[in-house]
């Protein structure tokens, strides 16, 4: 079992650190003060090649794995959990679906412009009166000739306003469909911005559609098979989910560290009182877990495996980990840690939503919980046989 990095992934996990030290950490502040989408960063993540890092390169992306994404996405989420965000649905959710779901015209047409950051991607599902319940979706699709006019309200789409391609599901007949939809065809319009907790660096915004025109060729997959694309899709954003979680720990714990070791109490750093050094090695104890489960959901997406399980595991630990970890760090600055002259304030709202977003805790356990009692019905003279862990790498 090896749980070294390989060399091209190490190259990618220390260029993506140097990028967002150097172009994000300075200004997350400002970011988040502002709740301004920075545009500017995105072009040079574009220029990076972080844009399309784990997209093939016949298709205008870097070639590169999932785990190397996940390494990226941890980096950059370190430094501002909104641009982390923002990146992760524009990659899993708004540009693999298409890879994954698509055609070769598709393909063809779509993904270049997404892998190059010409255009960001969205990903429109959750509705103001559905979100778990994605069967309950109430977008329409009408068939009309050469495609389908789609009406309905989609709600918190993360790059909502920025996106130029958004993947969209609604209902017809047959079942819900997945759509690739241009944001600037007629009938789509903004609705309400999201006032957020935190992750204000990311726009967060209401997407209306009203009688928009879209080709057949725009179709996703076969008709009625949508629920399969975004469960699908799901499957994936969220081991990206997790590493922002993981990214917005260490943010957290390696300030903490810090001013625990430069803070005195009692003539000595509170680093060294046994109620901080504790805190400390429990708080750098759950991000090495975290980390562990989320690059071993990204080792097995890479081995083409199912991971949807995985997945769930890493993101439900990994945002279990974030939120209690950037408790801490307030905790371990005390009145400081409560105040916005410290980052730890910004990283304790920002780790809130990583239980919500992408199917929350409660979703998460479900879909663990299901996947036990499948392999208790496939074994079910052998508790032995149930699978307690799988290979990690990374």
């Amino acid at each position: 079992m090896d749980f070294a990095l390989s060399p091209a992934q190490q190259e990618i996990k220390d260029r993506a650190a140097e990028f967002a030290d150097r172009e994000v950490a300075p200004h997350a502040a400002g970011w988040d003060r502002e709740e301004r989408y920075p545009a500017e960063v995105f072009e040079k993540l574009s220029e990076a090649g972080f844009m399309g890092l784990c997209v093939p390169e016949e298709y205008g992306g870097a070639g590169e794995d999932f785990l190397s994404y996940v390494l990226l996405i941890e980096e950059i989420s370190r430094a501002d959990a909104g641009v982390g965000v923002t990146l992760a649905v524009h990659t899993s959710a708004g540009t693999l679906p298409v890879l994954i779901y698509g055609n070769e015209e598709q393909k063809a047409r779509f993904v270049p412009d997404l892998a190059r950051g010409e255009k960001i991607g969205c990903f429109a599902l959750t509705e103001p009166s559905t979100g778990s319940d994605t069967a309950a979706i109430e977008a329409r699709a009408e068939r009309v000739d050469g495609g389908y006019r789609l009406s309905g309200h989609k709600q918190w789409v993360t790059n909502g306003r920025a996106a130029g391609t958004m993947v969209v599901f609604a209902r017809i007949p047959g079942g819900v469909t997945a759509f690739v939809v241009d944001m600037d065809e007629e009938g789509i319009s903004f609705g309400k911005h999201a006032e957020k907790m935190g992750v204000l660096s990311a726009t967060t915004d209401d997407v209306l559609l009203e009688n928009v025109f879209v080709p057949v060729e725009n179709r996703l997959g076969e008709e009625g098979k949508g629920i399969g694309v975004a469960l699908g899709t799901l499957d994936g954003g969220r081991i990206g989910i997790a590493a922002q979680a993981v990214g917005i720990a260490e943010a957290a714990f390696r300030y903490a560290a810090r001013y625990a070791s430069e803070r005195t109490t009692f003539g000595k750093p509170i680093a060294e009182h046994q109620a901080i050094a504790f805190k400390l090695a429990e708080m750098q104890t759950k991000i090495r877990a975290a980390r562990l489960l989320t690059h071993e959901a990204a080792w097995m997406k890479d081995q083409d495996t199912k991971h949807g399980e995985a997945g769930a595991r890493a993101k439900l630990f990994a945002s279990t980990a974030a939120n209690e970890v950037t408790y801490d760090a307030v905790q371990v600055l005390g009145g400081q840690g409560y105040m916005k002259d410290h980052p730890v304030e910004r990283y304790y709202r920002d780790a809130r939503v990583t239980e919500i977003y992408e199917g929350t805790s409660e979703i998460q356990r479900l879909v663990i919980s299901r996947g036990i009692l499948r392999e208790l019905e496939d074994s079910p003279e052998s508790p032995g046989g149930i699978q307690g862990s799988r290979p990690v790498v990374g």
